[in-house]
Formats: structure tokens, C-alpha cells, sequence
């Protein structure tokens, strides 16, 4: 007994078993959590080394190579960056894809243990910044109020907003930047540290130890037992004044704190500024927990700050600037709805197929069950729904009806034979379940190389593989089991015209070409229904018929038919070059940014300026702006805040547009339309460029155009990287570039002489610490009051630090307890440095790069490319191209090679299906024809090859054999019937015209939503859809004329050679028995 007969004659089991996974596939629906993309594990981890006061070069010196030549032994590794800036260093290592970055961790904090003992002794300790998808922010917000409490805002908010927020479950951390921060300052005066003999290691030395609570152990007294502690923490910062910090070696007399510097209880520098559009304000930056929903938290932190509004004081405001969630929520809601869309469609168009109204609701009733019970699969595999899942979903919903349109159309056909219904659900099924098998695993086989393909391909793909082959499957089951379970309860044949009739029938079929036997399914219907059955059927007949006549007429004369397709196709190829490149579609979120750079040395007071009047004007000529945050200075992690480069001649402008669907402008063209504003700041850098979400949540965001000079002579490098960028500027397309290495502030360079120095018992960390000390300052303590910690910071008081004279008359402690002024021993050297300093595999690095608007990025890149090659290298330096040409060039090379594996296994998959070498042979013709369709949808409709394109190509390979393996297989049939090769190939190709173009109407209407759509995150899928309509159609248009001109080529070929083996047998025989006549 076959499986679908099992099935046909169980019914109630039947539908019990697909009602019982239809309901866990919708529980489990439920339980599934929403995100923009897939989860990954990004193999990157950065050492984050923070070396207050320290100058790029010595950030790189003493900091940043100590630490790679012990990180760059680390196992697994594949590529050491690193980038030494103010302050701070930053070491990142790439590792291999299937690295376990836990053990990468481990392994790389025993580096650092190793590398520690030669790192200068006020570096604090380094940390690991592992990169996922948390630390992509939920949200900025702004806290604004009047100018009267600015200055205890920051605490205030530290209290009654972050804290709150942080305590919230799936929240990681609430950054806060801007503001005034407590600072117990302790401000030297340095005429009477001179006086009385004091240094400055003894004044830090003594707070240090005067501000600590001491454990002494435990002490039992009549079998009771103390724990013994010695507090020594400073009740009030007053106390500090009366701390004794040495003796006058003069005088005898004690020296207390009082007597040699000022204590304030004040605010740190303000060294990081935030304004709103009340004034002054903070910004606040919210990350979740790595296993955190991106979803959850940020309706968890939205709700929580409704609850903190209502009790915050009315001069204190939580502006939202930007929430990233919305932008996943409303562009899984647009996908939701473009899969609805999709389903609708497809449904209408079954019914206008099949006119059947209890038809058509058998193929409804498929949709969602093969649908609903993939959710099943996702939510067991861990998925969430997010836009790849969603994506293979509204690609998927065309493609779960083929299964059940072949089965169903051929079960009529058989109802049409006067079968009963039961039998000719069996039987129907049987007759076609060979070609729907072998059609879904050669859609599901052009998948499995995407899951063996490493890097970022792999990682994004799998889901989009697994999703779409779990469909697929369940609704090759649904076509197996539940299609026939259903035509056999549902569907009746009504219409018998008996036996005369049948004849008249087919007779007047074979006459005028035009199937009159179909007409036997259908019931004769009055009203609307009726008039449309009527008008529709003529339609479908004489299309049937115009295709048979022309099909009979492309058989009998091959080479007209063969002239007409490769002219075709030598047509379109000339197309190619009008066909742009990228890695991935710019993802509009609804957010603009705009980047000030000044000249090193600019006052933050200048910056101010700049930026506010670049705000200014940016509110003005943009209607859609929404909320607006504009920063500058430097903060205090550095630049590691959204990456982007701080200090005080850098200003930045977030802009946050209103909701795509109530703007006529992309934000795109928003920062397009901006672009004269980068000149109308004289003396300025300014950039103005649209934020890519999709970018950074596929792991960062590579600059489009980025050219990377190595080689250890800073001047040459400078020199090369300046020509390159006037280069760039001459390119079409090109804006925004930028010099990775440049200026920084003025540097004044003290250098000691050795001798003197050593004459006088000095020693170099003795004079660069006192340096250090007097004119950069060092936190030595931390006060602690109410359960918060203070630092106490001790600096030369402003007054002593104002010129030169003052650095040069600075007194340095000798090894004798003697003192010598700094003059005495070393002089000044100014000079420029850079602002940072990027390494790459442990060799200096320079980056020109550029961004990209009005042109493709492969268009652009060639000529870049042609700009090389005009470039004179000089020895010891190497130019290479990188950022997001070097991305796209790497995944195209693994998408081809997907590509190439998956065609010869759809090959094996119909051959091992059709037992034949020849007929899988003749079906692959479609691919190329397919591939030539996706061309005419890039070019009408002017979308980019991209890595998301690119795997819509892919799936076009499985998707276009499947119409072809429909009607070869039947053809075989009709072969194996008795029929001539060109009578077969006729009858075969009208009988399942119905079946193929239902299947490829579906398949397109499922793809028109996703292909028209402008909603939020349109932009990663609109391509994809319209490779695979523009494929579809014209290989289906090929396939029903091109694949039956090559079977029967094919065929009468094979037929001429065995009737000529025949012929050659019979004479051979022929002669044989005139042989043995002769002999006879």
C-alpha cells in the first residue's frame, strides 16, 4: 500500500496529525522572540588598555606592541589590527570563524598576565571587549533640564534614571556621557612644595595610605570571638587637609596637606559636552545582555521610563533620540505583512487557475499548515523571528503550493476520467510523486552548500537554508498526505458526460487542439461564477492550444528555435556592465549622522561653534527631523563610544528622522540632499552620511572605499596616502575621504640628557613621573560617601602650569633627597604627532578611505583599482584594497562556490530521480536562461548585485529545474505509453502547461510583496525578490519551449543511432546468410 493511500484511506488520523503540529507550530510561534537578525558570534575580541595622559605614540610604544607580541601567538588568529590613540590602546584580534571564542578568551587573558610585567605601572588593567549583538545599543535618550540644575544633573540622573534602568532583567549596562562629576581635587602649590622639601610621590603616597580600612584578623576574649578592623577611610574631604605629608628639613616643622595645596570638593574638567534642543543635557546609552531579546529589553526600558517620567521633577526631561527597537518591530511588521500579502495573492490566483472554489481551499488550507508547522522547526532549532526568517517565509509562501498545485490538477485530471474520488486522489498523487520529490530536494540541495560555506555567508544563510528547506519538506508532506486526504473528502464528480459524449470530446480535442476533455471536471455554473468559469476556460483552452501550435512548430524546426535563443541570450549578456555591485544594501533606520573635525588644538569653546551651527542648519533645511543630539569633546572611555573618534576638535550631530512610512525621502537621500553642506564650513571636516543599522548588525560597518599603505616611514606613507586621496576625489561617486592618520594636538617633547641626568642622581621614571604628576594629575584615592566612591585627584595648582617656564623651573627629586630644577637637565622639543596610530599583523598601517553615494561600490571600485595601478610604490611599502570591496570580493568567491556545487547537485538529485544522465542534462538549460531573467530585473529595475542577490541567484537553480522536471517527467510517461517522441513532447507539454504556470505564478506573486515593498528594512530583501521574479519568468518562458526542442533533439538523436545500429545488425545478418547460402 503507497503512503498516500494510507493516508487517503485514514482520514481522520490524517487530520488529526496535521491539526495536532499545525497547534505546536503556533505555540511555538508564541513562544519565539523577535530580532532584526539571526544571533552570531562575531570573531573578534578587542583588548581595551586605557594609559591616562599618555600621547599616541607612547600609547603605541609602551602599551600597544608589548601587548601584540603576546596576543599575536594566541591560537587560532588570523588577523592582529590595533590602533594606539590618546589615552588609550586598543589591540583586535580576528579570529578563524569556528574558533570557541571562550576558549580564545581564556587564552588570551594568559597573554595579558604575561605581557603585564612590561606595561608602565600607572596603565590600568587591560579588559576583553568581545563583540555580539548586545553591544549593538537598544536606544540613546536624552536627559535635559535647566540650567540652574545642570550641574547635579548627571547625579541626579546616575540615581533615579540609570540605576532604575540597570536593574531592569535582559539590561546589561546604561552608559551616561556628559555632565559634571564629583571630584575631591587636592591643587599643589608648588612655591611651598619647594619650600618645605615635599615631593609628589610623597603627597600621593600619604592620602593613599591615609584613606583605607585595614582588616587585623580575628581575637577570641571569653570564648567570644572579634573580627579586628582598623578604619582609616576619611569621614569628610576636610579631613585631607590635616594629613601629615612630610617634615620641613629647614625648619624641624611638620608639614601638613593644608600647608602645601588647596582641597576642593568640586567637579572633574568637563572634558565631554551633550546638548539637546532645551540646552545642556546627558546622553544615555542602553546595551542588553548578550541572551537578552533586543525586544523585550527595549519594551522593558520604554515602560520603566513612562513609570520614571511621572515622578521625575518638571525641570528634568527623557528625550528618546533613538531606539533601534522600533526599527526591528516595524520591519519584522512590514515583512509579517508582505508574507500575508503574499499568501493572499497566491491564493487568488489558485482560484483563478482552477476556478474550483472547494479546490482552491484545499491549496488555502496547505498554506498556512505548511507554514505554521515550520515555526515548530524554528523554535526547536533556538531561531528567533527576525528578517532572515521572515524573508525565507514571504520566499517560501509562492513555493508550498507547487507540491500540492501538481498533485491537485492531476487529481482532477483523473476525477475528469469519471474516476471516483477516493481513487483518483490515489491515484493522482501516485502518477506525480516522483516529480514532486525530486522537484523539492533539488530546491532543498542548492541549500546545503550554503551551510558548509564559512565566514559571514554561512553564519547569515544557514537560517534562510534551514527555514525555506523545513517548509519545503512539510509541504511535500502536506502534498503527499494531506492534499489527496482532503479531494478525496472535498471534491465530486459532478459532471459525467457518459461515454459518448467522453468520445465526442476527445475527438474534438485531437481535431481542433484545443482540451474539450478538461471540460469534463467542471460543473456548468450560472451567475457571476458561471459567466466567469465560461469566459475563463475559453481563455485557458486558447492559450493551451496557441501554445501547443507554437510548441509543433518550435519541434519541427529546432534551428530557427536555437537561432532565437542564443540571440536572445547574446543580447542580454550585453547588459552585464550595466549591472552594479555591492556586499550589502545600506538598511535605512530612520537615523542621519553628522562628524566636525577641526584642526589639532582647537578649543572645545571653537568646536562648539562649529557643531551648533552645523545642527542649526541641519534642523532647518530638513523637514523630517524629529529629535536631535549634538556632542562633542572627549569622552571619557575614548573613542570606543559607537567607534567614533573624540577629542576637542570633534563634534557630532544625531539626527533622528520621523518614521519611514510619514517621510517621502529615504534617509539616504536625506544625507545626500546635505552634502553642500560639508563645504560651507571653512577650516572644517564635516561629514554627513546616513547610519546603517544592517550594516552594524552584521558586525560592523566597513567603509565602502578603504586603501590600506604598509610601511614603517611615516613621511612616505604620509606622502602616499595624499596623493591617494586626491585620487579618490577625482572618482565619480566618491565623498567624504579621510586620512586615517593624522595631526594630532601640538606636542611639546621633553628629552633628557642622559649625562647630566646621571650626574646629578636623577633617573628617567623619577623625572617623567613628576612630570606626569604635576601637569597631568593622578587619581591616588577614592572617597566614599553614602555607598559611591570619589576620586581624589592631586594636581599642581592652574596657576603653576600655565607656560613653559613654569614646566622648566619644575623641581625633580634627586636619589640624594636633593632637588634640581628640569631645565637643568633636559630641554623641549615641539612637534606634531598623530592623532592615532593603526597597526595590521604588527606593521604600521595608513587607511585612505571614502564614502560612496550616487554609484555602486563595484563600479566605484574599479575605478579605484585603475587609480592603483597609475600609484609608483616605493620599496618597503605595500597598497592593498580592503574594507567593503575586500568583503565583497571574499563572500561573492564563496557565494560562486556554493553556487557551482549546488547545480551539480540538483544534477545528482535528477539524475538519481530520472535514472538518466540525458534528461537532467536538458532540464539544467533552464539555469542559464534563469540567470539572464535575473539580469533584465537588475537592470529595469536598477537593483545592485549584492551578497543578499546573490543568494537569491542561488536559489533560482533549485527553483527553475522544478518546471522543467514536471514536464520532462510526464513526457517519459507518455513515452513509456507508447507515444511518438513529438506527439509526447506536444501532449506532455499542453497537459502540464496549467501546472507549470500556476506553480511559477504563485512562486511570483509570493515574491510581488517582498519585491514592491518600501517599508522599513525593504532594502536587504527588495533585490532578492526581484532576481528571483526576473529569473523565474523568463526560465519558465524558456522551459516551455527551449527544454522539449532539446528532448526532442536529444530523443530523434538517440533514435537515429540505434535505428542506424540496427540497420547496421540487419545488414550484417543479411550478409551472414548470404555467406552461409554461398557456402551452402
Amino acid at each position: 500500500m503507497s503512503l498516500s493511500k494510507t493516508f487517503v484511506h485514514r482520514p481522520t488520523a490524517t487530520l488529526i496529525f496535521f491539526l495536532a503540529i499545525t497547534l505546536m507550530g503556533l505555540v511555538s510561534l508564541k513562544f519565539m522572540k523577535l530580532d532584526l537578525m539571526p544571533d552570531m558570534e562575531i570573531p573578534v575580541i578587542t583588548v581595551v588598555t586605557v594609559y591616562p595622559g599618555a600621547s599616541p605614540e607612547d600609547v603605541e610604544k609602551n602599551v600597544t606592541k608589548v601587548l601584540e607580541e603576546q596576543l599575536s601567538t594566541v591560537s587560532g588568529v588570523d588577523e592582529v589590527t590595533s590602533k594606539s590613540q590618546e589615552n588609550i590602546s586598543m589591540v583586535t584580534l580576528k579570529f578563524d570563524w569556528d574558533t570557541d571564542l571562550a576558549e580564545a578568551s581564556n587564552d588570551i587573558r594568559d597573554k595579558i598576565g604575561l605581557a603585564k610585567r612590561f606595561l608602565p605601572e600607572d596603565v590600568e588593567e587591560p579588559y576583553l571587549f568581545k563583540f555580539d549583538m548586545s553591544m549593538i545599543p537598544v536606544m540613546f535618550m536624552s536627559i535635559q533640564s535647566t540650567p540652574e540644575r545642570y550641574p547635579t544633573l548627571r547625579q541626579f540622573a546616575e540615581d533615579h534614571i540609570v540605576n532604575p534602568l540597570k536593574n531592569l532583567p535582559g539590561v546589561a549596562q546604561v552608559q551616561i556621557f556628559g555632565g559634571l562629576v564629583r571630584q575631591i581635587r587636592v591643587e599643589l602649590d608648588r612655591q611651598r612644595i619647594e619650600e618645605t622639601g615635599v615631593t609628589y610621590d610623597a603627597v600621593k603616597g600619604v592620602i593613599a595610605t591615609a584613606n583605607v580600612s585595614i582588616p587585623g584578623g580575628d581575637l577570641t576574649v571569653n570564648d567570644t570571638t572579634f573580627l579586628l578592623r582598623v578604619p582609616g577611610e576619611l569621614g569628610r574631604p576636610q579631613e585631607l587637609e590635616g594629613l601629615v605629608v612630610g617634615m620641613n628639613p629647614q625648619t624641624g616643622a611638620v608639614v601638613y596637606l593644608r600647608d602645601i595645596a588647596t582641597v576642593k570638593d568640586t567637579t572633574e574638567e568637563q572634558t565631554f559636552f551633550a546638548v539637546g534642543k532645551n540646552g545642556p543635557s546627558l546622553m544615555l546609552m542602553v546595551q542588553k545582555q548578550s541572551s537578552a531579546n533586543t525586544v523585550t529589553v527595549g519594551r522593558a526600558v520604554l515602560k520603566r521610563l513612562e513609570t520614571l517620567k511621572k515622578t521625575l521633577p518638571k525641570d528634568v526631561e527623557i528625550v528618546l533620540v533613538m531606539d533601534f527597537t522600533k526599527n526591528i518591530t516595524r520591519t519584522i511588521d512590514n515583512l509579517t505583512q508582505t508574507v500575508t500579502t503574499g499568501g493572499i495573492l497566491v491564493i487568488i490566483v489558485i482560484l483563478l487557475f482552477l476556478r474550483n472554489f472547494k479546490g482552491s481551499l484545499i491549496m488555502a488550507i496547505t498554506i498556512p499548515t505548511s507554514m505554521v508547522v515550520s515555526f515548530l522547526f524554528m523554535y526547536l532549532k533556538g531561531y528567533t523571528i527576525n528578517m532572515i526568517s521572515l524573508t525565507s517565509m514571504s520566499i517560501a509562501i509562492g513555493m508550498v503550493v507547487d507540491n500540492g498545485i501538481v498533485v491537485l490538477e492531476n487529481i482532477f485530471q483523473h476525477l475528469g476520467r469519471g474516476e471516483r474520488p477516493r481513487e483518483a486522489a490515489v491515484a493522482g498523487t501516485q502518477e506525480v510523486l516522483g516529480a514532486i520529490v525530486a522537484s523539492t530536494l533539488t530546491t532543498v540541495a542548492i541549500f546545503f552548500p550554503v551551510l558548509f560555506v564559512g565566514g559571514v555567508v554561512g553564519i547569515m544563510f544557514s537560517q534562510m537554508a534551514f527555514v525555506i528547506t523545513f517548509t519545503l519538506m512539510t509541504s511535500l508532506l502536506v502534498a503527499m498526505a494531506l492534499v489527496p486526504t482532503l479531494s478525496a473528502l472535498l471534491l465530486k464528480n459532478d459532471y459525467n458526460p457518459g461515454i459518448i459524449g467522453k468520445i465526442f470530446l476527445k475527438i474534438a480535442s485531437h481535431l481542433t487542439l484545443i482540451p474539450f476533455d478538461r471540460l469534463q471536471n467542471a460543473k456548468p455554473n450560472r451567475g457571476l461564477f458561471g459567466w466567469f468559469f465560461n469566459k475563463s476556460e475559453l481563455a485557458f483552452t486558447s492559450l493551451e492550444a496557441g501554445y501547443r501550435w507554437l510548441l509543433t512548430l518550435a519541434v519541427h524546426n529546432k534551428l530557427v528555435t536555437f537561432t532565437i535563443v542564443a540571440a536572445v541570450s547574446l543580447s542580454s549578456i550585453l547588459l552585464v556592465p550595466y549591472v552594479g555591485t555591492e556586499y550589502m544594501p545600506q538598511m535605512d533606520s530612520g537615523s542621519v549622522q553628522a562628524f566636525v573635525e577641526l584642526p589639532p588644538g582647537t578649543k572645545a569653546q571653537v568646536t562648539e561653534r562649529y557643531v551648533k551651527e552645523l545642527a542649526a542648519r541641519i534642523q532647518m533645511e530638513t523637514p523630517e527631523v524629529r529629535t536631535m543630539m549634538t556632542l562633542w569633546g572627549q569622552n571619557k572611555n575614548g573613542g570606543l563610544m559607537s567607534g567614533t573618534q573624540q577629542g576637542d576638535n570633534y563634534g557630532q550631530v544625531m539626527v533622528a528622522l520621523i518614521d519611514k512610512k510619514d517621510r517621502k525621502r529615504t534617509a539616504q537621500q536625506v544625507a545626500e540632499s546635505l552634502q553642500h553642506l560639508t563645504t560651507m564650513f571653512p577650516g572644517a571636516n564635516v561629514k554627513i552620511l546616513m547610519q546603517d543599522q544592517g550594516a552594524q548588525m552584521m558586525g560592523g560597518q566597513a567603509k565602502p572605499v578603504s586603501i590600506e599603505i604598509y610601511g614603517e616611514n611615516d613621511q612616505v606613507a604620509a606622502s602616499l596616502a595624499n596623493t591617494l586621496e586626491a585620487g579618490l576625489k577625482t572618482i565619480p561617486g566618491i565623498t567624504n575621504t579621510q586620512i586615517s592618520r593624522k595631526d594630532g594636538n601640538p606636542e611639546m617633547g621633553v628629552i633628557l640628557d642622559r649625562d647630566k641626568a646621571s650626574q646629578t642622581g636623577v633617573n628617567m621614571y623619577t623625572a617623567g613621573n613628576t612630570v606626569r604628576a604635576a601637569f597631568n594629575g593622578q587619581i591616588v584615592s577614592r572617597y566614599r560617601e553614602n555607598g559611591k566612591e570619589y576620586d581624589i585627584f592631586v594636581r599642581l595648582d592652574p596657576k603653576n602650569r600655565q607656560d613653559l617656564q613654569q614646566l622648566m623651573d619644575l623641581r625633580i627629586p634627586t636619589v640624594t633627597g636633593k632637588f634640581i630644577e628640569l631645565g637643568n637637565i633636559a630641554t623641549l622639543k615641539q612637534h606634531q604627532g598623530p592623532i592615532s596610530i593603526e597597526r595590521k599583523n604588527q606593521q604600521r598601517i595608513v587607511k585612505v578611505e571614502a564614502d560612496i553615494m550616487g554609484r555602486d561600490v563595484g563600479s566605484v571600485s574599479e575605478d579605484v583599482e585603475a587609480l592603483l595601478k597609475t600609484i609608483q610604490v616605493p620599496d618597503g611599502f605595500q597598497i592593498l584594497m580592503g574594507g567593503a570591496r575586500k568583503d565583497q570580493q571574499e563572500s561573492f568567491g564563496l557565494l560562486i562556490l556554493a553556487m557551482i556545487l549546488g547545480v551539480f547537485l540538483v544534477y545528482f538529485v535528477m539524475a538519481a530521480q530520472f535514472e538518466s544522465l540525458r534528461d537532467p542534462f536538458i532540464i539544467l538549460f533552464t539555469i542559464p536562461f534563469a540567470m539572464l531573467g535575473a539580469l533584465w530585473g537588475f537592470v529595469i529595475s536598477g537593483q545592485t548585485l549584492s551578497m543578499l542577490s546573490f543568494v537569491g541567484l542561488i536559489m533560482l537553480v533549485g527553483i527553475v529545474v522544478n518546471n522543467g522536471i514536471v514536464l520532462v517527467d510526464f513526457t517519459n510517461l507518455l513515452r513509456e505509453r507508447g507515444l511518438g517522441v513529438i506527439e509526447a513532447v506536444v501532449r506532455g507539454g499542453s497537459s502540464r502547461l496549467r501546472p507549470v504556470l500556476m506553480t511559477t505564478v504563485t512562486t511570483i506573486c509570493g515574491m510581488i510583496p517582498l519585491a514592491m515593498s518600501t517599508g522599513e528594512g525593504s532594502e536587504m530583501w527588495v533585490a532578492m525578490a526581484t532576481v528571483i521574479i526576473g529569473g523565474l519568468t523568463v526560465s519558465t518562458f524558456i522551459t516551455l519551449f527551449f527544454v522539449p526542442v532539446m528532448y526532442t533533439f536529444f530523443e530523434q538523436g538517440r533514435q537515429r543511432r540505434a535505428d542506424r545500429r540496427k540497420t547496421r545488425r540487419m545488414d550484417q545478418r543479411r550478409l551472414e546468410i548470404i555467406a552461409m547460402e554461398e557456402k551452402s
